[in-house]
């Protein structure tokens, strides 16, 4: 009889361990068990590409757990977003991706789903910082003056569109609507064909990311007219920013690449992973590799304080949209 008892109680006992093992807490503390996936919305070869590269080279070496790479690019970032919803929402599967996949994308592309309230944002890794540039032979040096010589001049003015919805696109539109329309916007399918074109002359500007053409300036090929900051980029410190141009309207939070989650993915969990980034970007090591790519550290925020820049740059960007309709009305 006490033997039966006995032997009950270590049955009862051992379900109430196997249910313990089974919460989030316990499942975040023993989380890596098997490899990770870190899904891109790009091809590869490209920032986002690179970035998760790095992230995934250093959690495999911080956790010992093999980390892949799967770069899923095309339909706005739908395609890698669809890969990670069909996945379980266990730590396991994540998007390394632009924050413009919350932040610009949803006010200017028609969505199947609302990518907010499906991802959250857990940890930014590197801050994307925006240039106006300009062919090394376009006549002016300032912003100011390439806006005065599209008002006079008999000849179009153009600036490249990187793609439809992105923040090059967004910014290229403002810079027609400050020259009155005569400001010609013209729209590439990615930065190659754009840079391309830029540096033969046939478009005379285009708004792009600091890392993909800070040699580009420093060897004259281009040259930088304005950074979208409240302050310099370390990486072109004589290129002034549309702060202090007095140009507010072009002042925007700065993007950046991170790690999102699916909102469902258990708080334990989200914490965790979001610790275990932020780790990574605390590395000299790691933070040696951004710099030799052009790239610069993000601010170190709270989850909760990501969220609010989230919500802030998206209001803006809402805020921009109403300027151009036909923007506004392509993602409805």
């Amino acid at each position: 009889m006490q033997m039966g008892l006995f032997l009950r109680g270590c049955i009862l006992s051992g379900a109430a361990l196997l249910c313990l093992a089974a919460t989030p807490a316990a499942m975040s503390q023993q989380w890596p068990d098997k490899p990770i996936r870190l899904v891109v919305p790009a091809p590869p070869g490209g920032i986002t590409d690179g970035v998760a590269r790095l992230v995934a080279e250093q959690l495999h070496h911080n956790l010992g757990q093999p980390v892949i790479v799967e770069n899923k690019p095309g339909g706005s970032a739908v395609i890698a977003e669809r890969t990670v919803m069909n996945a379980p929402a266990d730590g396991y599967t994540m998007m390394v991706a632009p924050s413009s996949v919350l932040t610009d994308f949803p006010l200017s592309v028609k969505m199947p789903f609302d990518p907010n309230k499906t991802f959250t944002y857990v940890a930014e890794v590197a801050r994307m910082v925006h240039v106006l540039v300009a062919n090394a032979n376009f006549g002016p040096n300032d912003v100011k003056s390439a806006i005065v010589q599209a008002e006079k001049s008999v000849e179009s003015v153009s600036v490249a569109s990187l793609s439809p919805g992105t923040r090059s696109d967004l910014l290229g539109k403002l810079l027609r609507e400050q020259s009155g329309g005569k400001i010609l916007v013209v729209p590439y399918k990615g930065s190659t064909p754009a840079m391309t074109d830029l540096l033969g002359n046939q478009v005379q500007m285009a708004f792009e990311v600091v890392s993909n053409v800070v040699s580009l300036i420093k060897s004259g090929k281009l040259k930088g007219l304005a950074v979208v900051s409240s302050v310099r980029s370390e990486h072109l410190p004589g290129v002034p920013s549309f702060s202090e141009l007095e140009m507010p309207q072009f002042v925007m939070p700065d993007a950046s690449v991170g790690v999102f989650l699916l909102s469902s993915t258990p708080a334990p969990m989200a914490e965790r992973i979001g610790h275990e980034v932020q780790k990574i970007t605390r590395d000299s090591q790691f933070r040696k590799k951004l710099a030799a790519n052009g790239l610069e550290m993000p601010p170190s925020l709270s989850v909760d304080a990501l969220q609010k820049k989230i919500a802030d740059t998206t209001a803006q960007n809402r805020k921009l949209m109403g300027l151009f309709p036909a923007m506004s009305e392509a993602s409805k």
